[in-house]
């Protein structure tokens, strides 16, 4: 048996729901001396990737857990620098879509193969995603030793200059990094009019747009921000960081209906973060709109859900004696459901933030909310030990 080439990985990760087809991966990769590990559900992938370093990672397009583009998204943005590298390859086993072909060539240096493949056929992939890692290590190693400081001490131009004149060497990269540089630098107007003049020759582009739109945002221009980040999320949806941005956009220019539409996808997009979509509740509430918080609220989490996340949320807030904001937590999760039997555990925690503020309007509303614990709960212990103790001393 041949020893693998260099350039081949000794160790990959394949993500994909059908255990039979990564069985089958792991033969035929043991006969190049190649290790796989395998992944069939979210968890495994998230963990494997988080306690292993792998050159390359080939992952199921249409997995049915996340989207493989979604996965990627993260792991460019995580913690490690050699993770936030690595070669991906996408194995797509139907036709691909117009919005996956962007966003695949937004996200950029991802190499697709169909399924099925033989080794014969996957071999010269693999080992041109092996290089991809090095290349981006070589190209993040640039950006930190030599660009990064040059930004850091605040002499932009040097930076600048810096990367114009390899632009011939490091081409788009380095044409993004410009942007990076000015947007680094919080100087918008100078990234938002670099964009515009690269879109007039390249009208189309994903990223450009993106950033014009984002910058637009950063301005506080968000009529002018809106065609922009819509164009890019037409030919490149499911793009997490521009969703993101969407639903904030649309919440400023008074259109919470499209808001709670990105955040939905959002929250498909963060499996891992079951407590996502409280975020996008509070991004509603302190838009002021309560009722679509709540509308949304009720169609993606349960009554039990909603005491469970405001209550622990209130009490953490009250134990940093941030009474005020924890009150306003309690407040929040009642608008749900009003008549739910377990917010007696609201009301009551409720009381005790109002006593801990120590003045007579708010013990009065403390005596309030333990009969209200009381009225849901009667056996409830501690309220009847509280109004019992509030009582005496009121007397």
């Amino acid at each position: 048996m041949n020893a693998p080439a260099p350039s081949m990985p000794g160790k990959i990760l394949v993500i994909d729901d059908d255990p039979a087809f990564l069985n089958s991966l792991e033969q035929m990769f043991a006969k190049h001396q190649i290790t796989v590990l395998k992944a069939s559900d979210l968890d495994s992938a998230l963990y494997l990737y988080n306690q292993n370093r792998f050159d390359v990672v080939l992952i199921e397009l249409d997995f049915g857990p996340l989207p493989g583009l979604a996965f990627i998204q993260k792991w460019r943005q995580h913690d490690i620098s050699e993770k936030r590298h690595t070669g991906f390859i996408v194995m797509a086993s139907n036709q691909r879509t117009s919005g996956q072909e962007g966003l695949a060539k937004e996200l950029d240096d991802i190499e697709i193969v169909a399924k099925p493949f033989k080794d014969i056929q996957i071999l010269p992939v693999l080992a041109k995603a092996a290089a991809t890692k090095q290349r981006l290590l070589t190209f993040a190693e640039f950006k930190d030793k030599i660009v990064t400081p040059y930004v850091k001490s605040g002499n932009t131009q040097k930076a600048i200059d810096k990367v114009q004149g390899m632009i011939a060497q490091i081409g788009d990269k380095g044409r993004k990094l410009l942007l990076d540089i000015y947007e680094g630098a919080s100087r918008w107007q100078d990234t938002l009019d670099t964009a515009l003049k690269m879109l007039e020759t390249k009208q189309n582009d994903i990223g450009l747009n993106n950033t014009a739109g984002r910058m637009y945002m950063k301005l506080g221009k968000f009529t002018l921000a809106k065609p922009f980040i819509e164009k890019a999320d037409q030919l490149a949806p499911q793009n997490i960081d521009r969703l993101t941005e969407l639903a904030t956009m649309y919440l400023k220019l008074k259109e919470p209906e499209k808001s709670v539409e990105r955040f939905k996808e959002l929250i498909k997009l963060n499996p891992e973060q079951p407590d996502y979509k409280f975020e996008a509740f509070k991004k509603l509430y302190d838009a002021g709109y309560d009722s679509h918080a709540i509308a949304f609220g009720k169609e993606v989490a349960n009554p039990m859900e909603i005491v469970r996340h405001y209550n622990n949320k209130g009490v953490l807030l009250a134990k940093d004696g941030k009474l005020l904001e924890a009150i306003e937590e309690y407040g929040r999760a009642l608008k749900f459901y009003p008549k739910f039997k377990e917010n007696y555990r609201i009301y009551y925690n409720l009381a005790l933030a109002h006593l801990q503020l120590k003045t007579a309007d708010d013990a009065k509303k403390a005596e309030v909310f333990l009969l209200k614990a009381l009225e849901l709960e009667p056996t409830y212990e501690k309220a009847k030990t509280a109004l019992a103790t509030l009582t005496k001393t009121a007397s």
